[in-house]
Order: structure tokens, then C-alpha cells, then sequence
């Protein structure tokens, strides 16, 4: 977030770039990923075939992967400093697509902690070097390029780890390629190569069309990058969510058991904990983004523990992106629903489905934004994303209640509701009051949120099984 407030707009085209690189990323996987941790959580003895086949075709699809970037580049007309900062952005991508792919047979094999350890590394090695970007900021190192190096070696050494960790584990052997057994895997994972692909496209498309579209576009891609950058964050603990349930679904429907259980408890815990967090960010989205994103002059940041808005420089900016904030923050709400029945539809190989559900949220996402971005800018591009995201969460749970016959515990929906009840009623009071009371407040109402829309006897089965299976 610093990073973002020294550079300004310049992190409106590296947003852009970047999201250039995620919507092709499916070159770097072509679905393998998933298909294999869904194979290896069944059997585990699996893994030494499927690591020896897939590491080589990875490593052919990684240099595709960065020859299209480029063609990319010269298609789209950035400059050759623009594709330099490309082509290190999709080095780190490969870095990252081969993390998770690292992760994913973690989690088959029951390595919940060290997958866990893995998941924050990287982010660990980034803050490290974006705090020696800043000391020395005398020396002119506080710009996106460097920000961009730190990124790349942040993820490279994280997968070195990471794989070093593998193969210990594992001991796969030498990585080597059988041509039928990699015909037969690319033909499997096709169909979760497509949804990967189509989901990052509704994703990262937003940023894309703000930067090309408007005259103004890397300025406004920059203001929707900094709520995105929130979203994101938050985002982290959902995505940790599905990780840990795919092979638990895999688990469950292989062996043909209930899994009415493990869904509602799981839905439950994670949709409350998002939904209560969004209604708490957005109701208090001038003061997120100011803390976050604002310039302030020469003064106190904080007179009596609240936060001195007249002395902010950028006053404008800092409205119109909690505005789209706003918008954006609630989105967090459809992604962990899709997280959360997504996963289970993937789990039982029901991948069509998937698939016809986000080429139609891709359409609705594009149509949207050429009829929102032109006249609303990032604002219109965040409803944009709030609908296609609701609209696809809809549907996830509509056919996940049809495929697997799946009871609704109003009793659940009565006290998930009555929660964030609880919680959206409070924070119009907490607004009087200073930073530090109204911080242990916040903290007493997610607990109390907590007791009334989590089944804790469902907690302690999952957490349970998380512990067998990480011995």
C-alpha cells in the first residue's frame, strides 16, 4: 500500500500489466494443478508419476507462457520499458503458478501447516524487501521497477523452498515425460484449465479496460488497484479456505459420505467471517482508505484519536476511492460463496458446469463494463465486478444444492443473518466514538457475531480432520 502511495499512477499501469499476466497465467498450468491434488489426495502414491510428467511439461509451458507475454506487449503497443516490466511480472507469475502447484501437492498429502508456512513466506520476503527499498529512499530505489524486482525474487525463493520441501517429502525421482500419460493428463485438466482461464479473464479484465479505455486510464486504474489491494488481502483467508476444503470434498465424495456437514459449517465460518468484515471496511471506507492511501500535510494524522481529515492533501482522490472501496470491499461476499460451493462443484469433477457458469459471468462482466467504465470510470468498473461476482455466486449454489441434494438450515440462515445484523446496527453507534475505543468495540462484535453464526461442534470436526491428516 506505501508502495502504491510513492509511486501514484504509475501503479495504475503496473496494475494494468499485471493483470495482463494473470489472465494468460493458465498457460503456466493449463488446470494440472487442481486435477492433481484432487488425484494425489485419494492416493498419494500417485504423486512420483504425476511429479516426474508434470514438472517437465511445466517447465515447456513457462517459456510459452513468456513468449506470448511478449507478443502481448507488442500487440497492445507498450513501450519496451512497459514489456521489461512485463516480462518480470510474468517471471514472477511463473514463480508463483509453480508455488502453488508446489502447495498443491502439500495439501494432498495431508502437509496443512507446511502449505500454511508456504502460503505467507513470499509475502514475507516482499515486506522484507520493500522495507530496503524505503531505507533507501535517499538513493532513489523507491520506484515500481524495484518494486517489481522485490516481487520476483519474493516468489523465486519461495518456490525454491518450497520445492526443496516436496521433494524431500515425496521423493519423486528424476523428472521425465511419458507421452501417453501426458496426453491423458492435459486431456483431463482441459477442463480446468478453461475455468481458470475464464475466471481470471472476469477477474483481470476490469483493470485492463479502465487503463485502455480512459484518457485518464492509468490514474483511475491505480484507484481501483488500491481497493483491489484491500480486497485482495482479505481474500487470502477465503482462498486459504478452499485450498484446505478440496481435498476434504475429494475425500468425502471418493468414499461416498455425507458431506451436508462439512459445507455448512465450512460456508458458515467462512461467509460470516468475510460478510462481517466487509460490512465493518465499508462502513468505515473513508477511514480505511484514508489510513491506507492518504497524503497528509505537515500535521497530526490523528487529533483525539480520530483521523484529521483536514489536513489530508489528496481529499478528492481519497472520496472517490472510498466510493469505489465500497463497492468493491462487498464483493468479498460472492467470491468466499463461490470459494466455498465452487470448491465442491470442482471436487466431484462437475468442471462443465463450472465452466458454462463463468463464461456467462465473463459476458456479463464485459458487456457491463463497456457500458460503465466510459461514463463512471473505476466506479462503474467496481459495480461492474459486484454484480458479475453475485450473479456467479447465485448460480454456484443453486446447482450445488440441486447436484448433491443438499438441506438449507434455516435455523443457520436465521442466525448468520441475525449476526451481521448485529454487527451492521452496532457500527452506526461506533462511529462517535475515537480509534480507541472503537477498535476493542469492533473486536467484541465479530466475537459475539461469531457465537451466534458458527456451529462450533462442526468447527472442531473440521479442525479435527485438518489435524489427522497434517500427522
Amino acid at each position: 500500500m506505501q508502495v502504491q502511495k510513492e509511486v501514484g499512477s504509475a501503479y495504475g499501469l503496473y496494475f494494468a500489466l499485471l493483470n495482463s499476466t494473470v489472465i494468460l497465467n493458465i498457460l503456466l498450468d493449463l488446470g494440472m494443478s487442481n486435477y492433481n491434488n484432487r488425484k494425489i489426495s485419494v492416493n498419494n502414491n500417485r504423486f512420483a508419476k504425476y511429479f516426474q510428467n508434470i514438472s517437465v511439461i511445466r517447465f515447456g509451458l513457462a517459456i510459452i507462457y513468456l513468449l506470448a507475454l511478449q507478443l502481448w506487449g507488442i500487440v497492445a503497443k507498450y513501450t519496451m520499458h512497459e514489456q521489461m516490466m512485463l516480462f518480470f511480472l510474468g517471471l514472477s507469475q511463473v514463480f508463483l503458478s509453480s508455488l502453488l502447484y508446489v502447495r498443491s501437492n502439500l495439501t494432498a498429502f495431508g502437509k496443512y501447516k507446511l502449505d500454511s508456512l508456504f502460503s505467507v513466506l513470499d509475502r514475507v520476503l516482499m515486506i522484507g524487501g520493500v522495507f530496503y527499498l524505503f531505507y533507501q529512499r535517499d538513493n532513489g530505489l523507491v520506484n515500481i521497477e524495484n518494486f517489481i524486482y522485490v516481487q520476483t525474487i519474493g516468489y523465486g525463493l519461495s518456490f525454491m523452498a518450497g520445492l526443496i520441501t516436496l521433494l524431500v517429502i515425496g521423493q519423486p525421482g528424476i523428472p521425465a515425460i511419458n507421452r501417453r500419460f501426458a496426453r491423458i493428463l492435459l486431456r483431463k485438466s482441459a477442463p480446468y484449465a478453461l475455468i481458470v482461464l475464464l475466471m481470471a479473464a472476469y477477474h483481470s479484465s476490469d483493470a485492463i479496460m479502465i487503463e485502455r479505455m480512459l484518457s485518464n486510464g492509468k490514474a483511475e486504474a491505480s484507484i481501483y488497484a488500491q481497493s483491489m489491494r484491500i480486497l485482495l488481502a482479505l481474500n487470502n483467508y477465503a482462498y486459504l479456505f478452499a485450498v484446505l476444503l478440496l481435498p476434504m470434498f475429494s475425500k468425502l465424495l471418493a468414499k461416498k459420505e455425507k458431506i451436508q456437514g462439512l459445507i455448512a459449517t465450512s460456508s458458515s465460518l467462512l461467509i460470516y467471517g468475510v460478510s462481517s468484515v466487509a460490512v465493518l471496511m465499508a462502513f468505515f471506507a473513508d477511514d480505511v482508505i484514508a489510513l491506507c492511501y492518504g497524503k497528509f500535510n505537515n500535521q497530526s494524522i490523528f487529533i483525539d484519536w480520530k483521523l484529521n481529515f483536514e489536513a489530508l492533501e489528496n481529499m478528492g482522490d481519497v472520496l472517490f476511492s472510498a466510493d469505489v472501496f465500497k463497492l468493491i470491499i462487498y464483493g468479498i461476499i460472492p467470491m468466499s460463496i463461490n470459494y466455498c460451493f465452487g470448491t465442491l462443484i470442482t471436487a466431484s469433477g462437475n468442471i462443465k458446469l463450472l465452466n458454462k457458469i463463468a463464461l456467462a459471468s465473463l459476458l456479463l462482466n464485459i458487456i457491463l463494463n463497456f457500458g460503465l467504465i466510459p461514463n463512471y470510470g473505476a466506479w462503474g468498473a467496481a459495480l461492474s465486478s459486484l454484480i458479475t461476482q453475485s450473479f456467479s455466486g447465485v448460480f454456484q449454489v443453486f446447482f450445488a444444492v440441486k447436484l448433491f441434494k443438499l438441506n438449507i438450515n434455516f435455523i443457520g440462515v436465521i442466525r448468520f443473518f441475525l449476526a451481521i445484523t448485529v454487527i451492521l446496527l452496532s457500527t452506526m453507534f461506533l462511529e462517535e466514538f475515537n480509534l480507541s475505543l472503537r477498535l476493542p468495540l469492533i473486536l467484541g462484535l465479530l466475537l459475539i457475531g461469531l457465537l451466534l453464526a458458527v456451529n462450533f461442534k462442526g468447527v472442531l470436526i473440521i479442525a479435527k480432520g485438518f489435524r489427522n491428516n497434517d500427522n
